[in-house]
């Protein structure tokens, strides 16, 4: 029998996912307390799940259009009107099956066998999943811990050659939950119009932010080459419903609704009809999970504080690194000491990339009282490692 294509068999596996499968036969045994998997931990409100059933019972179970039904596309577009002040029209938006899905799209959408993109590091490891199954070359600019896991524009510049077609940017960041300022999404647009590049903005957390507003890319995009990325999962705590969207130009648009039909068709009816009345309805419950990851981001930052192990303050997202270089240990050995002995589930920097080798992500999508044993855990744990 023939092989496999070489780059599938070549990707790793996600080290989030390796953990979240150890943590649940550890579970047997006990409880564990999950910090490892960026989902929230709060049920989907109440409206929004009595309008999914409604639009069920109504018949909406079957095939929609490629790009997504109206009133999704409509309210999606509403939505980037009201947070952005700049004009959206439905013809603007793409609805996808989860926004991992608007990602793939816009690499299927743009690059060429051997294109650039420039990629976070630390960053989500699909991003270069999907940049390697499409054949592109993921270049990686440094999100280095000494400048908060901030870009810096003058190695970004460095990094660019004539190959380079994309530059993807991610704010609220995950792993980091780092915010990028006005003035610095700004210079990230506007070195992207320098070079001719697209950029594809990551903004799923968006509406989660703690200290300041988000500033999205899209008010600083003259020209049309931003593709802003965002959906339902995070925000409304709607990650089952698999409600992804994209705001970008027309002539995107077009193109990459058809690329839904060789890979997905489309999405789900009612999941759409019921995303349409969580962007248009009642918008407390948001808040308030808000309000929560705030508040546990602070308890999160007090414990660290406690150990002197604090670093930075994330501005936003449901994340947290921590620096474990104390303790002597590679991240991916220290999560699995960490659940094995403490049984605490944390990411291992290194599935985020190089930058953060010696670090390991916490989702604060946990109860306080969780955060605070976790986290707790993890200081001990880098103590003793001493």
């Amino acid at each position: 029998m023939k092989a496999f294509a070489s780059i599938p068999a070549q990707i790793p596996r996600s080290g989030i996912r390796e953990i979240m499968d150890l943590a649940w036969a550890v579970e047997k045994t006990g409880e564990v307390i999950h910090l490892e998997v960026g989902q929230p931990d709060f049920d989907t409100p109440s409206h929004i799940v009595e309008a999914t059933c409604r639009h069920a019972n109504a018949g909406n179970t079957k095939y929609v259009p490629n790009a997504g039904v109206d009133p999704l596309r409509e309210a999606a577009a509403r939505y980037f009107e009201r947070n952005t002040g700049i004009a959206t029209g439905a013809n603007n938006i793409l609805v996808t099956p989860g926004a991992v899905m608007s990602v793939a799209t816009s690499f299927l959408a743009l690059l060429e066998p051997g294109d650039e993109v420039l990629l976070p590091d630390p960053g989500w490891p699909n991003y270069h999943m999907a940049v390697s199954i499409v054949h592109g070359k993921s270049v990686f600019y440094n999100l280095r811990a000494e400048n908060h896991f901030l870009p810096d524009l003058d190695e970004i510049e460095r990094l660019v050659s004539a190959k380079t077609k994309l530059i993807l940017l991610c704010t609220p960041s995950n792993p980091t939950g780092q915010v990028y300022d006005e003035a610095l999404m700004r210079n990230l647009m506007q070195f992207a119009q320098r070079h001719d590049l697209w950029v594809l903005s990551d903004e799923i957390y968006g509406d989660i932010v703690f200290d300041e507003k988000h500033h999205s890319a899209l008010p600083h995009d003259e020209d049309g080459r931003a593709l802003i990325v965002s959906g339902m999962s995070k925000s409304y705590a709607m990650t089952g419903y698999r409600v992804g969207f994209t705001r970008a130009n027309p002539d995107y648009i077009e193109l990459a609704a058809k690329l839904q039909e060789p890979f997905v068709s489309c999405g789900t009816g009612f999941s759409q009809l019921a995303s349409a009345e969580a962007l248009d309805g009642p918008q407390e419950p948001i808040a308030a999970m808000r309000e929560a990851y705030h508040r546990r981001r602070d308890i999160a930052v007090e414990v660290l504080r406690a150990y002197d192990l604090y670093r930075y303050t994330p501005g936003g997202a449901i994340y947290l690194m921590i620096d474990i270089s104390a303790s002597g240990m590679d991240s991916h050995d220290f999560a699995i000491k960490l659940l094995n002995e403490k049984r605490v589930a944390v990411a291992p920097g290194k599935t985020f990339g190089k930058m953060c080798e010696n670090h390991i992500r916490i989702s604060i999508a946990a109860s306080d009282e969780h955060i605070r044993r976790g986290v707790t855990a993890i200081c001990e744990l880098i103590r003793e490692g001493k």
